[in-house]
């Protein structure tokens, strides 16, 4: 179907028109009105009443460009209140560089007016608010996993850490592993006294999108099955920016 002569640059006009009234601020209105003024006809000046009218018409664009930024200001406020709650909730979502991530949200930060959440997804093991029975002592982790060919993975959520151990200096304590990687297989979590002899079962997480695990167990506790052989390592990851408008699900790291 033919289209009318004409219509497209008439459209593009129009839109090109209304972008260049919308980018108008009143500093451009009133540097339009003082050149109208230095180059008005001496013998015919602008009536008074017409100066008043063009000054009401600025007053108004001033009010409505100050409602506007006080509108932004508050939509901001918001969304960044949104975002400072999120901190700490594990949740899936699609970052700024287009890729599916599954994390902890570690900070906030503010870019081209928009929030942004921090996803450091370094293994990370630090002592938990939460209750549970974990004795006082240095601990090491470990993270296992196998993949489809049946060779063994892990990380060490200390690695980043200058000791390689964390000191939990309570008893009864419990223990947040966060932004574990994600896995086709059960991740299995084994823990072992700093410089002890084997590494124990401590739980496993079947959810292999899930990437926390809350470990409250007592040394006593732990299971009799330990870490056999040396699975291959995997170095951290690194940390992915995500808009707030790209967040799906949410998850307490604690669940």
């Amino acid at each position: 179907m033919s289209s009318i002569p004409g219509t497209g640059g008439s459209s593009g006009a129009s839109a090109a028109k209304s972008d260049a009234y919308n980018n108008l601020h009143m500093e451009d209105f009133l540097k339009l009105m003082i050149a109208e003024l230095q180059n008005q006809d001496p013998l015919n000046p602008m009536d008074n009443s017409e100066l008043v009218g063009q000054i009401s018409q600025m007053r108004t664009i001033t009010a409505t460009d100050k409602m506007t930024e006080t509108l932004d200001s508050v939509l901001l406020g918001q969304n960044i209140s949104s975002a400072t709650n999120l901190i700490g909730a594990e949740i899936d979502a699609i970052s700024d560089d287009q890729q599916k991530v599954t994390g902890v949200v570690d900070r906030v930060s503010v870019s081209d007016g928009q929030p942004k959440l921090h996803l450091d997804l370094n293994p990370k093991a630090t002592v938990s608010k939460d209750d549970g029975e974990v004795e006082a002592g240095e601990y090491e982790y470990r993270i296992v996993w196998q993949n489809e060919k049946g060779e063994s993975f892990s990380v060490d959520p200390l690695a980043t850490t200058e000791s390689k151990k964390l000191k939990v200096d309570e008893d009864g304590s419990s223990v947040l592993l966060s932004n574990l990687p994600e896995t086709t297989t059960t991740k299995q979590i084994f823990r072992r006294v700093a410089g002890s002899g084997d590494f124990h079962l401590v739980g496993q997480i079947t959810d292999a999108k899930k990437s926390t695990f809350v470990d409250n167990t007592a040394t006593d506790d732990l299971s009799n099955l330990v870490l056999s052989g040396t699975p291959q390592e995997i170095k951290p990851q690194r940390t992915f920016i995500v808009s707030l408008k790209n967040v799906g699900e949410i998850r307490p790291p604690a669940l």
